[in-house]
This record gives structure tokens, sequence and C-alpha cells, in this order.
């Protein structure tokens, strides 16, 4: 027979194991009441009975349900008894942190597209218009440059160098950086338009020599301290063998360590001496 004060025993238990407050207690009375087993009902007497007996499948079905129904209660009991109120659960401590997942593939531009007009470019599309470089923020028909574009690389300018003019000419156009020759001396212009040279826009790079005349000798500067022995250094190589050609008259050195030592032509040598000896 199912004894309720075990079971309220038990509870009381689980809740004391758990360090959790047990809900307040009811009157003994109630609780007495409440587990007394409630008296079956009076059966109504039927006038005629002209049902068929159940079916086994039909009493099958019905004990299925009964467990069922009686399952469904246990489970709910359980599940009061063993509930923990999350604010009463102290907060756990977080785990130590998980090992470094492997490096992902790395990042890449979309290959660059020349931009065409009357055209749709996609999200994160890249592409080159009027020297600079653009990449779409959103699917877009708008020319590159926009509020639906971000710039990667702006366009850049031509360098300029220096051009060498030859002999200055008066009636010339200079521009900025060109190079002229004047009187011996070399001058590079300053801004495009420089003027007369030598002016104000003009540089002179080389001032013109006296012609024929050489500078003096500066006086001999003092002598400084010996340095320090330097370490001896590696053994040189050495011819160790020679390469003979016999159909070109040539002879290669071969250095002790494998390098090639030079080849000397020696036709002339036997050309001479066959002809002194007549």
């Amino acid at each position: 027979m199912f004894d309720g004060r075990e079971l309220i025993a038990r509870r009381e238990r689980i809740y004391r194991e758990l360090g959790v407050p047990a809900p307040e207690k009811e009157d003994a009375l109630e609780r007495w009441q409440r587990l007394q087993p409630k008296p079956e009902p009076e059966p109504r007497e039927r006038e005629v009975d002209t049902a068929p007996p159940p079916t086994m499948a039909e009493v099958d079905q019905r004990i299925k349900q009964g467990i069922a129904a009686e399952h469904e209660w246990m489970m709910a009991l359980l599940a009061e008894v063993i509930a923990i109120p999350e604010e009463w659960m102290p907060a756990a401590p977080p785990g130590p942190p998980g090992q470094a997942g492997p490096p992902g593939p790395p990042g890449k531009l979309p290959i660059v597209k020349i931009w065409q007009p009357e055209s749709v470019s996609y999200e994160a599309q890249v592409v080159s218009y009027d020297g600079a470089t653009y990449q779409a923020l959103r699917d877009t028909a708008q020319k590159p440059g926009g509020s639906d574009w971000i710039c990667l690389a702006v366009a850049g300018r031509d360098a300029k160098s220096p051009c060498v003019r030859g002999t200055f000419n008066a009636d010339a156009e200079y521009r900025e950086l060109d190079i002229v020759a004047l009187n011996g001396g070399s001058f590079i212009a300053r801004r495009d338009d420089p003027g007369i040279c030598p002016g104000q826009g003009w540089q002179s790079l080389t001032l013109p020599g006296r012609k024929g005349e050489r500078g003096a000798q500066g006086p001999r500067g003092e002598r400084g301290e010996p340095g320090p022995r330097g370490e001896p250094g590696e053994k040189g190589a050495i011819i160790a063998a020679w390469e003979l050609d016999e159909v070109n008259y040539t002879a290669r050195a071969i250095m002790s360590d494998g390098s090639d030592g030079g080849t000397l032509d020696l036709r002339g040598f036997f050309a001479r001496y066959h002809t002194e000896s007549g």
C-alpha cells in the first residue's frame, strides 16, 4: 500500500541534502486528509445495460492509458521534489579556456576587374576605375567613387625626373628639373618657366672651373696610428691540374678547390717554336 508519510519524509531529506529551503509545511490535519484514500464513487444504477462488453484491445488500451497517467503523475511529483530554483543555486565558476583552433585560410581580396559602365557590381567586388581601386559596399550600379564604394588605392601621379636639355638657350622653354649647361657649369630648374640662367629659378649643380689651371694641392694630413693586425686569411687555392686541349692548343688550369683557374692560349708559342726551329 502506498505510504504518503514515507514519501514526504524522503522529500524533506532531499531538500536538506541539497541545502534548499523546503516549502512551507501545511497543517497536519489537512495533510492527513489529503493523503487519505478517496472513496470510490458509487456506480450509478442503469436501468438497462445494453452496452456490449469491452474487447481485449479496448482493455489493453485502457490499461496503457492508466499506466501513462500514473507515470506522468509520478514524474511531476519527482520534479517538484528535486527542483531547485536558479536563484538559490550558487553561480558555477567559468571553465578553463579551450584550445586554440587551427589557423584559417589566409584572407584574399577578390580578383580585380575593370569597371564597366551600365553594369551591376556586387557586394565585396573589387574593381579598377580611373587609375584607382575600389571595393563595393553593397550591390550597386553606381559609378566607383560614390557612397556605395570604398577606395582601396587612390590613383597615382606621374613622377618627374631630371631631363638634360643641353646648353642653356634664352629662347627655349624650360620646366621643373630640366638641367642645362652654361659657361662650364650646370644648373637645374627649380620650377616651370625658371627664367634667365643663372637666376632664382635655377639651382647650381656644378660650378665652372678655370680653364688650364689645376687647383693647388692641400696640406698633407698627419699620419694616423697603425690599425690592429688583421686575422690571417684562409689559404688560397692553388693549381691542382691542367686540362689540355690539343685541338685548340689551350691549357685550362683546375684549382685545388675545383674552380676554373683560367685558360692559356698556347697556339702562338707553338707557332713561334715551329718558325724558329725551321
